[in-house]
């Protein structure tokens, strides 16, 4: 199989996450209250945090496909202690397991394919590739939770997991077939402190500063804002049978838009087309927080997901297009480390405001946070 189809296959086996209608409801199934649902989140994203780096040089220096077929494997395995998971730390020792092969997968799978299609100069953009990695893995999202729902619902919560093992052990098996595209060398310690001071190094520069920050705190806000979906619709009356459908209805959109938002940045300009779509995601939750529980409210649910998706992809490639190759997949680790304090910083403080005020108060808090990251760090207009 064509390695660029290989990319494609993995976005959607990577994507096939039956829990993800249901997750949210699964903890608080088993009595989890807001403030612990995104302690399990943030607890999480202290461990990406601690090995975001580390895995970014291991990758680097060991080899990224090593690293990634360690990531897969231990992906799958959470998965199943999900599946027999039923209580607070049993969910969080998951967590980790997850945070642990993420934190291998994130930043050097998207190093891995930058770097491949370098070599490979005949093949397409990343842009291009990234774009369309997206789409699949939305259409794979979108399939998982129309299923994940009815499973959920004939089955139990809990067998969400233990179907998601599936895909994600074919994931692994996939990745066996990539090629090794990365140098073998011998290093020492002390080089490893080296290359990775030097990595640090390159995100000196203001804009490189200023798109990591953005990325950082946007994603952490909009994470949060996803959390609230689930509850949102039990609310609204919708059976559980139905969220699944429409997350499925949800990230289909999503998948087409973000199909077509590289030829909208084209014709606009793509930092422009940016900063759009970083105001245009933040206005639905200023309206979802001073409006009552209605079906309407799902559809801006679906606005929010709709607009952070198409612009995902462009400034992920404003951001590796900054980054030299020998360091991009620790430099791309700085990033996710970035957003994984994010969320530590993030997480913690709208789970308070939901439990002792609000759904609607923590939507309006994620509204304010947008705005204020898209003014503060907003992308300069010339691309």
């Amino acid at each position: 199989m064509n390695q660029i189809k290989n990319f494609y296959l993995t976005s959607f086996l990577k994507n096939q996450t039956y829990f993800a209608p249901v997750f949210i409801l699964l903890l608080q199934f088993y009595h989890l209250s807001f403030q612990e649902i995104f302690w399990v989140f943030t607890i999480g994203s202290i461990i990406s945090f601690i090995l975001e780096i580390p895995s970014g040089v291991i990758a680097d220096l060991y080899g990224k496909r090593n690293s990634l077929l360690f990531a897969k494997f231990l992906i799958f395995i959470s998965f199943i202690i999900f599946g027999f998971a039923n209580n607070f730390w049993a969910f969080i020792f998951a967590q980790i397991i997850f945070e642990f092969g993420n934190a291998f997968r994130s930043g050097t799978e998207t190093s891995y394919v930058y770097d491949y299609l370098k070599k490979n100069k005949d093949a397409l953009s990343y842009a291009e590739v990234k774009g369309k990695q997206k789409f699949y893995a939305r259409l794979g999202e979108s399939i998982a939770t129309a299923i994940g729902g009815t499973i959920a619902s004939l089955l139990g919560f809990s067998y969400v997991f233990l179907f998601a093992a599936i895909p994600a052990l074919a994931n692994f098996v996939l990745c066996l077939s990539w090629p090794n595209i990365d140098k073998k060398i011998n290093i020492s310690i002390k080089q490893i402190i080296t290359f990775t001071k030097n990595s640090f190094k390159l995100i000196k520069n203001v804009t490189v500063k200023k798109i990591m920050l953005n990325i950082s705190l946007f994603s952490a806000g909009v994470v949060a804002a996803d959390k609230f979906i689930q509850p949102y619709m039990v609310k609204a009356n919708i059976p559980v049978f139905w969220i699944g459908i429409i997350y499925a209805i949800i990230l289909g959109i999503a998948a087409l838009a973000i199909k077509y938002s590289i030829n909208i940045s084209k014709k606009v300009g793509e930092n422009k087309t940016i900063n759009y779509l970083s105001i245009l995601t933040a206005i639905p939750l200023f309206i979802l927080a001073f409006t009552s529980i209605t079906i309407f409210g799902v559809a801006l649910f679906v606005l929010v997901i709709l607009f952070f998706n198409m612009r995902s992809p462009l400034i992920t490639n404003v951001f590796q297009d900054k980054i030299i190759s020998k360091s991009r997949s620790t430099v791309t680790s700085i990033l996710e480390l970035s957003k994984s304090l994010g969320k530590i910083i993030i997480l913690p403080i709208i789970g308070h405001f939901a439990d002792f005020y609000s759904m609607f108060t923590a939507l309006l808090i994620i509204g304010i946070l947008l705005i204020l990251v898209s003014i503060a760090f907003p992308l300069a207009k010339k691309t």
